[in-house]
């Protein structure tokens, strides 16, 4: 049931969602965007999301 189109779908849309989120987060009080916290959060999205794809992939015992 949680095949790899179904993940890629998610992750896809996931990935699109959280950075349109993220990105004005990731502005500094002056107006500069900050890259690197910009990367910081979009890593631990992703990081995120790889665990959960773990727990819902495991197979039923």
């Amino acid at each position: 049931m949680w095949d790899t189109k179904r993940q890629a779908i998610w992750l896809a849309t996931a990935l699109v969602l959280v950075t349109l989120v993220v990105v004005p987060q990731a502005y500094e009080e002056d107006g500069r965007f900050d890259v690197g916290y910009f990367v910081l959060l979009e890593i631990i999205f992703v990081g995120v999301v790889c665990v959960m794809f773990y727990i819902y992939s495991r197979k039923q015992r």
